[in-house]
């Protein structure tokens, strides 16, 4: 009897464990609907598939093909993208920076192997986030994307070869932003203000015509 009590005590101990991962948010249809639940997602292992508990308690799981994104606690979202991969598809991306420009992070991990030293803030290096050089044991690398909102959909990958040349791409109508760019006063590293900067300029921009 002690043992079945152990048992079921140890399998709803490991189901508190597991429900705890979900947390309040919204999914987001192609209709423009959105549903409120729980999600649970694991970006750095599956950025294809959440798994969602409706308002009555169904599990569900949401492909980046079933829906266009999800929010969680009211506080970080996440968009589908496409990678620009061949045959790579949809990649659940959660936005950095929102408004005429949107930057998205999207994170993969690789199985692990050596120390490879680079260095690293986004770009697609094997790396920890935030522009310093790789941990040793770190496998999870991290790619920032651009979007441009609009009549047409435009999206890269930002690179550090070629940032400045592409970054003007996106921010020529701004001639404040595209002047930091061109001159350098704001770099790879900035990526995140130049975008809220042109972001900022464009709010004002439709306040005040």
């Amino acid at each position: 009897m002690n043992k079945l009590i152990l048992i079921v005590l140890l399998i709803t101990f490991q189901y508190s464990i597991a429900q705890r991962r979900y947390v309040p948010g919204f999914i987001y249809f192609q209709n423009k609907d959105s549903v409120e639940g729980k999600i649970k997602d694991n970006l750095a292992f599956s950025q294809k598939k959440i798994k969602f508990i409706d308002k009555i308690g169904v599990v569900k799981k949401y492909s980046t093909k079933q829906i266009t994104g999800y929010s969680k606690l009211g506080i970080s979202k996440y968009l589908s993208i496409p990678t620009q991969t061949l045959f790579d598809g949809f990649r659940f991306m959660e936005v950095l920076e929102d408004g005429d420009l949107t930057l998205l992070k999207y994170m993969k991990t690789y199985s692990s192997g050596p120390n490879y030293g680079v260095n690293s803030y986004g770009g697609g290096h094997v790396s920890s986030y935030g522009g310093g050089n790789q941990m040793r044991g770190s496998n999870t690398a991290i790619y920032l994307y651009i979007k441009k909102n609009g009549a047409t959909l435009k999206i890269d990958r930002v690179p550090h070869i070629g940032f400045k040349n592409l970054m003007l791409e996106y921010i020529s109508d701004d001639l404040e932003v595209k002047k930091l760019v061109e001159e350098k006063s704001l770099t790879y590293s900035d990526v995140n203000l130049i975008i809220r900067k042109y972001n900022d300029n464009k709010r004002k921009s439709r306040i005040n015509p």
